[in-house]
């Protein structure tokens, strides 16, 4: 029973914390990103969004294994190592352009901007696996 718990409460949790990342950084498109606190705040909350998302999808796949579901073990497991190798890959090019944008970079501030799109549309994605395969459980 235990088991069951975590797996659905971890589960819950997951969706919850996908669902704020893509919702949390989605509005921050509206920014222009010339502010150095701009973003900042972008990476930062990119940063810790990727954290809160691998703690929760690795005690989902945890739970799932102990569980016996293979489907979903296999889903959070993959959604847990994105969310451990994505911020390597994105938070260094956000750091990157941090330093040349705002000394009047345009060409910067645009990639920046794209890499920041990136990001949402690839939490999307995960949002989107997490959810199909809640969606194949059999009760």
């Amino acid at each position: 029973m235990l088991i069951k718990a975590l797996a659905l409460v971890s589960t819950v949790l997951l969706l919850m914390a996908l669902a704020f990342s893509v919702l949390g950084t989605t509005p921050l498109l509206i920014l222009k990103h010339k502010l150095p606190m701009d973003s900042r705040v972008v990476r930062q909350v990119f940063h810790y969004c990727y954290r809160l998302v691998a703690v929760v999808a690795i005690a989902a796949s945890m739970g799932h294994a102990l569980e016996g579901r293979s489907l979903l073990c296999a889903c959070t497991g993959g959604i847990a190592l994105t969310a451990l190798t994505l911020p390597h890959w994105m938070l260094i090019r956000m750091d990157a352009l941090r330093a040349t944008m705002h000394d009047g970079d345009i060409a910067a501030v645009q990639r920046f901007r794209e890499l920041h799109v990136t990001g949402v549309v690839l939490n999307f994605a995960q949002l989107a696996a997490a959810i199909w395969a809640v969606t194949q459980i059999k009760l």
